[in-house]
């Protein structure tokens, strides 16, 4: 009983709870004071416990979580948009199989119509390559024209 009475207590130092000896260093790791174990949400940028099992959550509860998902759903609402005002077919080659959407500006954010540019596949990849300059004159043409043809009065 004597041995009991003297086991060894460490204070946390993140939670400031005590623990026995054996169990502090893996309490520590999984602390949910421990500034490693935190997250931030990205919908309401509150910090959260990122939890034991997984440390890959996203958000902190369901609720942003669905927010957040219909936020992506309704961000990849771009391809409507493109093709409400352009042709389905590839700028470059006029493919009409299969047409990927470009964000001229780079901004993916930015799903104005004279922002989108219908590209097949293979055009879209050169756009993002080395091989950009093969293709971005063309690319800058159409979106000069279409501006032209399209400018409200």
């Amino acid at each position: 009983m004597s041995n009991m009475s003297q086991v060894q207590r460490i204070i946390c130092t993140f939670c400031s709870k005590s623990y026995i000896f054996f169990n502090y260093k893996t309490h520590e790791e999984r602390c949910s004071s421990n500034p490693k174990n935190l997250g931030k949400c990205p919908v309401c940028q509150k910090e959260y416990y990122l939890g034991r099992k997984s440390r890959k959550l996203i958000t902190c509860s369901r609720s942003c979580a669905k927010r957040l998902y219909h936020s992506k759903y309704e961000a990849m609402d771009y391809v409507s948009i493109c093709f409400r005002f352009h042709e389905k077919k590839c700028v470059i080659c006029e493919e009409r199989k299969i047409v990927a959407v470009h964000h001229f500006d780079e901004d993916r954010t930015n799903n104005s119509p004279e922002n989108l540019v219908p590209l097949c596949p293979t055009h879209h990849s050169y756009v993002h390559s080395r091989y950009c300059l093969e293709v971005s004159s063309q690319i800058i043409e159409y979106v000069k024209n279409w501006k032209l043809r399209n400018v409200t009065a």
